[in-house]
């Protein structure tokens, strides 16, 4: 009795794994990674040590089904897809791709067949839409090229419905050729644009399929580029940014998250009203308790908004005095710290420009820093010509809560009546704003 209870306690919390055989020529005693993916982050699933002879060995657990990543350190990287698989993956010449190969595997065989025809279709497009203007005074051919090209349309649809529900290979195919062929139509056809993001709009990112699939990023990152341009772009950038939100409404913590992700790529490329529709679709959302540094990040578009009145600022150094105490037609306000790279290669920038916007804005520079050591604070600030403060509190700090600053560096740039005017991500976009409102000075 003893002994089957032992037997059945440890079958059931042992993991079933399956195994991953290889070979990499010229890899002796060369670390092997396996990469698997959690939506927006990556993760080490297995590591190893390829032996004298370049054979290496890596297991990958059950509950794992998706893209993973075989990386040579500091070398080579291949995508697998992973499901259910005992198989080997060998690669004798590393130089070449054609000479990968697998065993055992119909997943990684199917991926790679229907990649190939993938890429001949799309050279195939390519070079029958170069040839079309060339014919338009011969009726005959011209006609049998656009045959050709609408035959081309369907290869790639008609080779994926041929694979099984059951092989991950075909959803992964699916998500990957989308986000190649918004893309493509960007550039080549544009006619087709509107149909596939359509197909990102019913995409479901919240599906374990696509959480693995190490495409989140890139179906995210290409939505954004192929419709920033646009003169409809807002509309469009909010649709998708609705589609995708409404999608995750099942997991909450990757809805702020995903949602956080978007935001970011809005506010860098001054995509500034669709981050303003996500901010505030994210705290409209009765469905979804954001946490402090998500509301923080949200709040800019509502408590901060252009056009706002910024909080006052105590400042210990001047001591006791105000931000409402400075007259200047103009105040930045900087947010940053010694620790934040990103501040110690924009603040000394905003060096260069400080006493021309000075002389001939009348702008002043306010830094309050997030520093909690008095002796790293006074090093980095020690050759800033303009006000600098701080209360040694990071972020707990009440200028910091109150400007709901949740990234270094943050700035704000402010009138003489303490209204927000601008947003700026550098030093280049402040001067271009003040240089675009001399006039106003």
């Amino acid at each position: 009795m003893k002994f089957w209870i032992l037997l059945l306690t440890t079958v059931a919390f042992s993991q079933p794994k399956f195994t991953i055989k290889g070979y990499f020529n010229g890899t002796v005693n060369k670390e092997i990674i396996l990469k698997g993916f959690n939506a927006l982050d990556d993760t080490v699933i297995d590591k190893t040590t390829t032996d004298a002879n370049g054979n290496f060995t890596l297991t990958y657990p059950e509950t794992y089904v998706g893209a993973a990543v075989l990386e040579i350190v500091k070398g080579k990287k291949i995508v697998l897809l992973l499901n259910h698989e005992d198989f080997t993956v060998q690669w004798p010449d590393l130089s070449s791709s054609k000479t990968l190969s697998f065993t055992n595997s119909v997943e990684n065989k199917t991926f790679d067949s229907s990649q190939t025809l993938y890429q001949n279709t799309q050279e195939k497009k390519a070079g029958i839409t170069h040839l079309l203007p060339f014919y338009k005074d011969e009726p005959q051919k011209l006609q049998f090229f656009k045959t050709e090209l609408s035959q081309l349309e369907n290869v790639v649809s008609d080779d994926l419905k041929k694979i099984d529900s059951k092989v991950y290979a075909g959803y992964y195919l699916k998500i990957k050729i989308l986000a190649a062929n918004m893309q493509l139509s960007s550039k080549r056809y544009p006619e087709q644009l509107a149909a596939y993001i359509d197909q990102f709009k019913e995409l479901d990112f919240s599906d374990d399929r696509l959480l693995h699939s190490g495409l989140y990023d890139e179906l995210l990152q290409t939505f954004v580029a192929v419709n920033m341009n646009r003169e409809d772009k807002y509309q469009r950038l909010n649709e998708g940014t609705d589609a995708v939100l409404k999608s995750l409404n099942a997991k909450p913590e990757l809805k702020q998250n995903c949602a956080e992700y978007l935001f970011n790529i809005y506010e860098k490329k001054s995509l500034f009203e669709a981050s303003e529709h996500l901010a505030m679709s994210m705290l409209n959302d009765k469905n979804c308790n954001l946490d402090s540094k998500h509301q923080a990040l949200f709040e800019q578009y509502r408590k901060m908004a252009t056009g706002k009145t910024a909080p006052d600022i105590v400042f210990e150094n001047p001591q006791k005095s105000h931000l409402y105490d400075l007259k200047n037609r103009y105040k930045l306000v900087v947010f940053g710290a010694s620790w934040c790279q990103k501040c110690t290669e924009e603040i000394p920038k905003l060096k260069t420009f400080y006493e021309d916007w000075k002389n001939k804005y009348n702008l002043e520079i306010v830094f309050i820093s997030l520093d909690t050591k008095k002796a790293e604070y006074d090093r980095f600030v020690k050759d800033f010509p303009w006000i600098s403060n701080t209360d040694l509190k990071g972020w707990e700090s009440k200028p910091v809560t109150e400007y709901c600053v949740f990234a270094t560096p943050t700035m704000y740039l402010l009138d003489a009546q303490n209204q927000i005017k601008l947003k700026p991500i550098s030093a280049e976009q402040i001067k271009s704003w003040l240089e675009l409102h001399q006039k106003d000075n």
